[in-house]
């Protein structure tokens, strides 16, 4: 109706418009006629008069002119341009009159009409005649079309509006229905509504055709909620099948490691005796039981790894190490297998690495794999580990573009490969050919685990190699995974001389607040970080007398912001107090364990372990809680060659029970028992306070979760549950641990 009105009313007034114009320009031409033969009627009326100079006479015939109201003035000249005569003789209007005529001719000014007429006798010009109209007439006019077509402009208005009023129904009815039934099944969601149709043409063609949208919509929809249904109950069923695998992975991980241990252990011991005794036939023999044995849980290994990452069940478990210590670590690990090789290993390292935040085990396993790969590959040659820090700078050429990473470069001098064998040697089972699988051995899943492996991690790993050259793999990690670089921070305000500093770590600020009303009171001073980073960096700076430290944080969590404490000598005897939402009282006690290792035991990574913790005792007294009779056999004549007394234990309760009858210098505890597991046996050494100083080796078959992890990172001073603790407990807390502190 609107535009109805608007249309109507435009065109309206550009008729009107036009109309008036037109009346305007014909009546001006109107008087300029009129005018221009009253003119020439009076120019020869005063021709005599000018002739004979009579100026009477000349007046005389212009007051003739009073008859014509519109006539407002007028004069005669003579040839010379002398007023002869003039209408009227005084007033205002006489006054208007000008000494000259002007040009000849009319023109419209100030509201007049001025015409100049020649006077004209023998077809001389002998004078001059000057009329002035009025143009009221003009303006009258106007006045009266301007009233009429305002009235005719509100009546055709009233008549546009009755008339769309009456006939919009037509057309705009069932448009307002169908937006009805669009708006009411859009938010209802209801297909089965139907517009009702009310006219034939276009719009009763455009319902019928949104009537049938809705029903093929409707059609949809049963079919897509049929769908829905069935693919639900095929997620749950591979749900199920998804949990069962997983079960089956961790029960066939612990049940095949386990006996694997003994195979192991057992064979490296008969070994150096039979070594001992120059039987040298047994021992060869006992170093291939050993060999395969290692090879069947490298196969084993690989498979799981695999079946977890296809599954989408690997995770990554992030921590800050020392990159410079992995590597060590893992040189002199594959240090034998290069030199039985009659190979030379060379590393090539800055004077420091740094820390890098990653999965620890993740990155020693792609070492392994890659030297492990070179050196087989490699006779009589050189193995090369080459590390460096590269800084965030992004080029075209990065793989990791914008981030400071690290490149590990393990090169040889090898068999090498061509370009077709290096473009599918990270397949998984895939070897460079049939013959030299059978030559080297090998399944073919190290690579594929370990491409994998750096792409879970935001990195990549890639090779470079020329047959009969050698091959070059190099492994690129960001430097912090799964993070984003952190901003420059300003240096913490220092803490005033003679208070007691306690640091906060939480991201919560409504707990920082309370923190603050509950310390600041008692003379304590507060300094306060949002993250793990910003919070060792502060710990760093300011050696608070105490740090409160949230579990659950975003980037990088309280464990391990803890174990980055407590792996800084000059930070690690700074009392800790964690607070955490976990409502499990048993994780409550912040379970520790001093060292983590996985089945089958590394024999001479478990003697480092123990070495570490009875390094300052002659004889040591160990505990093996294991419920394998088989694997605390291996344990206990491993641990008797280095000289240390050895006490058993097959499950939980009995290994509480030699512990209280005497206290061991170390616990190498297995975390799957009958009667009580190891995370109990770890949650009762946490309760008494003779026992939280033992060290405690975990030993397990099975692959941990996140959860059981985090039961597993202790070394904390005290946890307490958010929501739960009172202002009593906090002070308590904060007084017992600098108390502490400062006596140590």
């Amino acid at each position: 109706m609107l535009l109805i009105l608007l249309t109507s009313s435009i065109v309206l007034l550009l008729a009107c418009g036009i109309f008036v114009a037109y009346d305007q320009v014909t009546f001006r031409r109107a008087m300029v006629q009129d005018l221009t033969i009253l003119a020439e009627i009076m120019a020869d009326i005063a021709a005599a008069d000018v002739r004979f100079n009579d100026p009477d006479t000349a007046t005389k015939h212009l007051s003739a002119l009073s008859a014509k109201p519109n006539l407002l003035a007028a004069a005669i000249y003579t040839k010379e341009n002398r007023l002869l005569a003039k209408y009227p003789e005084e007033g205002a209007l006489a006054n208007s009159i000008p000494a000259a005529p002007g040009a000849d001719g009319h023109s419209f000014q100030g509201g007049r009409l001025t015409l100049v007429q020649p006077i004209i006798s023998s077809k001389a010009r002998i004078g001059t005649l000057f009329i002035q109209s009025s143009l009221a007439e003009l303006h009258a006019r106007l006045r009266r079309f301007s009233g009429a077509f305002a009235i005719i402009l509100v009546s055709a208005f009233v008549l546009v509006v009755v008339l769309s009023a009456r006939f919009q129904r037509f057309i705009s009815e069932p448009i307002m229905d169908l937006a009805r039934t669009a708006r009411v099944v859009s938010e209802q969601k209801n297909y089965t509504l139907r517009a009702a149709k009310r006219t034939a043409g276009e719009v009763g063609f455009l319902t019928d055709q949104f009537n049938d949208m809705l029903a093929q919509i409707e059609k949809g929809e049963r079919e897509l909620r049929e769908a829905n249904r069935q693919a639900a109950a095929s997620e749950q069923k591979a749900l199920a099948a998804t949990q069962a695998k997983s079960a089956f992975l961790a029960s066939m991980s612990h049940e095949l490691r386990t006996p694997l241990t003994a195979i192991i252990g057992f064979s490296e011991m008969l070994q150096a005796e039979a070594e001992a005794e120059g039987r040298k036939q047994q021992a060869e023999d006992l170093f291939r039981i050993n060999d395969s044995a290692k090879q069947l849980l490298g196969l084993i290994n690989g498979l799981l790894d695999l079946s977890k990452i296809e599954a989408g069940k690997m995770e990554l478990h992030l921590e800050w190490f020392d990159l410079d210590g992995l590597v060590g670590e893992v040189a002199n690990t594959v240090q034998p297998l290069v030199e039985k090789k009659g190979n030379r290993l060379v590393l090539e390292l800055p004077e420091k690495i740094g820390t890098i935040r990653a999965d620890l085990v993740k990155v020693r396993q792609c070492l392994f794999n890659l030297l492990g790969n070179a050196n087989k590959f490699t006779d009589n040659g050189t193995v090369s580990l080459r590390v460096r820090r590269v800084p965030a700078v992004s080029a075209p050429d990065q793989t990791i573009p914008g981030k400071a990473r690290v490149e590990l470069c393990v090169a040889d001098t090898g068999i090498g490969m061509t370009a077709e064998q290096t473009g599918r040697i990270f397949e998984a089972f895939a070897q460079a050919e049939s013959a030299t699988a059978r030559r080297y051995g090998g399944t073919g899943l190290g690579l594929a685990i370990t491409k994998q492996f750096c792409e879970m991690m935001g990195g990549s790993v890639r090779v470079e190699s020329e047959l009969g050259k050698g091959s070059t793999f190099t492994m690129e990690l960001p430097v912090e995974v799964g993070r984003r670089e952190p901003a420059e921070r300003p240096a913490a305000a220092p803490v005033p001389p003679g208070q007691e500093c306690v640091l906060v770590i939480d991201d919560d600020p409504k707990v920082q607040r309370l923190i603050e009303m509950t310390l600041k009171p008692e003379g304590y001073a507060l300094r306060f970080a949002s993250d793990g980073r910003e919070g060792l960096r502060l710990a760093q700076e300011l050696r608070p007398g105490v740090i409160t430290l949230d579990v659950l944080m975003p980037d990088m969590d309280g464990w391990s912001v803890l174990s980055a404490l407590k792996a800084n000598p000059e930070l690690a005897n700074i009392p800790v107090i964690m607070l955490t939402i976990i409502e499990d009282k048993d994780i409550g006690f912040a379970l520790g364990a001093s060292e983590y290792l996985v089945k089958p035991i590394d024999r001479n990574q478990l003697l480092a372990v123990l070495r570490k913790y009875l390094r300052e005792q002659p004889v040591g007294r160990v505990l093996v809680v294991e419920d394998d009779a088989d694997l605390r056999g291996v344990l206990r004549r491993t641990l008797e060659m280095e000289k240390w007394t050895v006490a058993e234990a097959d499950n939980g309760l009995v290994a509480l029970e030699r512990i209280q009858a005497s206290i061991p210098s170390v616990i190498i505890l297995d975390l799957l028992m009958p009667v009580m597991d190891g995370f109990a046996v770890l949650a009762e050494l946490r309760k008494r306070d003779e026992w939280r100083q033992i060290p405690v080796v975990v030993i397990t078959a099975k692959d941990l979760t996140q959860e059981e992890r985090e039961r597993l990172c202790g070394q904390t001073e005290k946890v307490l549950e958010k929501g739960s603790y009172v202002r009593a407990d906090l002070l308590r807390e904060v007084r017992s641990c600098l108390a502490r502190f400062r006596a140590a």
